[in-house]
């Protein structure tokens, strides 16, 4: 009942935020940029897309090798699809790294050392989007009307620095760990432990966290990549450095839990940003729509892999794994 209550809450601010949206711009424009597109572009920019997945999947399963046993690089993708599918489409508090922690650890059974490599999958490709966020500031210093981008970029990157620097240090960990036994919390404690456990393991493999950040670079220099060929498939023509310095901004924003996979959100952090130098709201806010439509049909595969994957009990175990792994 919690669960479909938060979904009906999500939906209405996402309808809301499309309404006010759709209020701003003039439709006629809108579809004028649209139906201008070209299309060949946009399939470039769709398959650069595809390249920067490829990429994901080579980094989670060099994170992985220290950790647990590993699968090939076909059946990784075929999880990957899946957990695509889960955070782009499905409106469930199940989501899709949860979902590839799943399916990863699933055989051996090791699901606090899935976990771990899974979540540092995500970290570092987290990582590499704040340095080139904050190189690009540096690079292009702006001062938007109302927007101070900037300041977003450079505290995001400094709680994200602290955030890492409290999951590598083996002390505060203890600390957690005694303060969960001192008030009888000793499943939760061992759980937090066998966590923590698995990351000190990767803390004694630099060379592997620092291949895993550099392949990060490129995957998130390919991710600003396919949102300028967007741009300028839609004859919308912005210096990629705005690119370098928004794309982190929209998807910091598009990670605040109100709305439905961060739809409406993203496409109103395209049209203030880029109405902001210049760029008309229509435009801007096609900008928006259709790289998130791109996103969407690049979960699609992911659905159809997960109905020969998933089975009744599938479900039900990854709901009581997100209660050990929150």
């Amino acid at each position: 009942m919690k669960g479909k209550f938060s979904v009906t809450i999500k939906a209405t601010i996402t309808a809301l935020l499309f309404y006010f949206l759709f209020r701003k711009v003039n439709l006629q424009q809108f579809g004028t940029t649209l139906s201008n597109a070209r299309l060949g572009v946009l399939l470039a920019s769709f398959s650069i897309l595809w390249v920067g997945h490829y990429i994901c999947i080579f980094r989670w399963r060099m994170l992985m090798r220290p950790l647990m046993p590993v699968f090939s690089l076909t059946r990784l993708f075929e999880i990957y699809c899946i957990g695509l599918f889960f955070n782009l489409t499905f409106p469930t508090a199940v989501g899709g790294d949860l979902v590839k922690m799943y399916y990863a650890g699933k055989p051996s059974g090791l699901y606090a050392r899935s976990f771990a490599a899974t979540f540092l999958d995500r970290d570092s490709g987290m990582l590499a989007m704040m340095i080139l966020a904050c190189l690009g500031t540096l690079l292009l210093p702006m001062a938007l009307p109302g927007i101070p981008v900037s300041l977003i970029v450079w505290f995001s990157f400094a709680a994200f620095i602290a955030m890492n620097i409290a999951i590598f240090t083996p002390t505060l960990h203890r600390l957690l760990t005694r303060l969960l036994h001192g008030v009888r919390f000793s499943k939760t404690a061992a759980r937090v432990d066998a966590i923590s456990n698995a990351f000190q393991v990767m803390g004694k493999h630099p060379r592997v966290l620092f291949d895993a950040i550099l392949i990060s670079l490129v995957n998130q220099l390919l991710v600003f990549t396919v949102t300028w060929v967007t741009a300028v498939g839609l004859h919308l023509h912005v210096s990629f450095l705005y690119f370098i310095v928004f794309v982190p901004v929209i998807t910091l924003i598009s990670m605040i839990p109100i709305s439905l996979n961060g739809w409406g959100l993203r496409e109103y952090a395209f049209l203030s940003l880029f109405s902001a130098i210049g760029i008309a709201p229509a435009p801007s806010l096609a900008l928006g729509l259709v790289t998130d439509i791109m996103l969407l049909l690049s979960a699609v595969p992911g659905g159809i892999v997960y109905i020969f994957f998933r089975s009744r009990s599938d479900l039900q175990k990854m709901a009581a794994l997100e209660t050990d792994f929150p």
